[in-house]
């Protein structure tokens, strides 16, 4: 038999590791990672760039190649199987068998599992070094590229664009950080603004229980001392109760009026720009995107009843991106303050589910359904039980019920400290216990 016989059937190994290798190459590298390979100009990403713009006819280029290479290897084997039978006096039949065996084991091993296993591993530098090669291949295959591609249309159709769904961004995130790629503080930024049109502006609004605001028949000198104490640089102005929200006052407006000798003048004869009123259920770039038009920084908060829920500002909205940004007019404060005996200050706005829990109380300790009020306020709670707005000094005591969801004797009490422009402000909240309780 011709020795070039043995040099080709090498040969034909050679170039099914090739196919089968490559293959994996250049499906597995992402179309981001070859646009950072074109950016960087390296050798053949142009190339590659060219054939990955169209994966299917790559594939069917590889397939049509590695199965051309397959075919011919299956009947070379065949035909050298046969002269040695006949050289050898062996019969065909078994020269076959073994030869099919031989040639299995070896296309498996040199022409599939090695050559995938190492192309996975250098899966971009072997792409630039083929894809001119494909490149060749993909314009000299064209005839019976196209047929084909016609024949896989009448049974798939067109295929879809790829789309990459949000679940899918969150999970690249959540593995760049895992592998060091990301610090957390940028994971959480970008995991906040692929989150930032999902989100509702009663997710992020101050509540109305927390809202800070003037009655317009307070003058401007009354409304700078109010600034003083609250340093806020914007503050909504209402008519009569906090539902009649008439504007939004700045410090500046303020200023200027000061400067003027106005200080005695009410805000109800101030000019105010043009209220922005938002539903609960807006996303909050839809405001964003107002704001920008309007120029304005505060929108008031509309529930389905037409009430005032509370307003957000263009802080709060960019604080969902960055996080917490504070500024020089910002305070730290303890919402709870330890007095002794049992007692505590607080703020009104805190959860009742936190006073609880300063006491190792629950909420059916005090006859509340926690799958009701367990979110609530304590400003809320009050207001809910004696069904009115609490008075300063005022006092409402729950009873403490024991075991037998009996009352024990003791009580726990809430004192309103500070009512200011029906706004509840400190709240004082003791436990009192009964003789028995204080000996054990």
């Amino acid at each position: 038999m011709d020795p070039s016989i043995y040099f080709i059937f090498i040969l034909l190994f050679v170039l099914s590791g090739f196919f089968s290798g490559t293959e994996i190459a250049l499906m597995s590298l992402p179309s981001h990672k070859i646009e950072s390979i074109v950016k960087q100009k390296l050798f053949g990403a142009k190339s590659l760039a060219i054939i990955k713009s169209n994966t299917d006819r790559l594939l069917i280029t590889i397939l049509v190649g590695n199965n051309l290479v397959n075919v011919y290897t299956a009947a070379l084997a065949t035909q050298i199987s046969l002269t040695f039978a006949q050289n050898s006096g062996m019969e065909e039949a078994v020269a076959v068998a073994i030869a099919t065996g031989a040639i299995t084991f070896l296309l498996l091993m040199f022409g599939e599992i090695i050559p995938k296993s190492f192309a996975s591993k250098n899966a971009e530098s072997i792409s630039l070094l083929v894809s001119p090669v494909y490149r060749f291949l993909m314009i000299l295959l064209f005839p019976i590229i196209w047929i084909i591609e016609k024949i896989i249309k009448l049974f798939t159709g067109t295929a879809k664009p790829i789309s990459i769904s949000d679940e899918e961004i969150e999970t690249f995130l959540d593995m760049g950080r895992s592998s060091g790629t990301l610090e957390d503080d940028d994971h959480t930024r970008l995991k906040n603004t692929l989150e930032f049109s999902d989100t509702l502006i009663e997710e992020i609004m101050i509540p109305r229980v927390k809202l800070e605001a003037l009655s317009d028949e307070k003058t401007v000198s009354e409304a700078l001392e109010f600034y003083m104490k609250h340093t806020h640089s914007r503050i909504p102005v209402f008519h009569e109760t906090i539902d009649d929200i008439v504007g939004i006052i700045t410090i500046r407006d303020l200023l200027r009026e000061k400067s003027q000798g106005h200080e005695s003048r009410k805000l109800s004869e101030l000019h105010f720009k043009k209220l922005i009123k938002a539903p609960l259920s807006q996303p909050i770039d839809v405001l964003l995107e107002i704001f920008k038009e309007s120029r304005q920084h505060m929108s008031i908060v509309i529930d389905e009843y037409g009430g005032v829920a509370g307003i957000v500002t263009l802080e709060d909205i960019i604080e969902e991106v960055f996080g917490e940004i504070h500024d020089e007019t910002d305070y730290e404060t303890d919402e709870i303050i330890e007095n002794g005996n049992n007692s505590y200050t607080i703020d009104s706005s805190i959860s009742m589910d936190d006073i609880l829990e300063e006491f190792e109380l629950e909420f059916s300790d005090i006859g509340f359904d926690e799958k009701e009020f367990g979110s609530e306020t304590v400003s809320y709670i009050l207001t809910h039980e004696l069904e009115r707005f609490p008075e300063k000094n005022e006092t409402i005591c729950f009873n403490v019920l024991d075991d037998k969801e009996e009352a024990s004797g003791n009580t726990l009490c809430f004192t309103i400290l500070e009512v200011e422009d029906a706004m509840i402000g400190k709240i004082e909240v003791t436990l009192n216990l009964v003789k028995s309780d204080l000996e054990g």
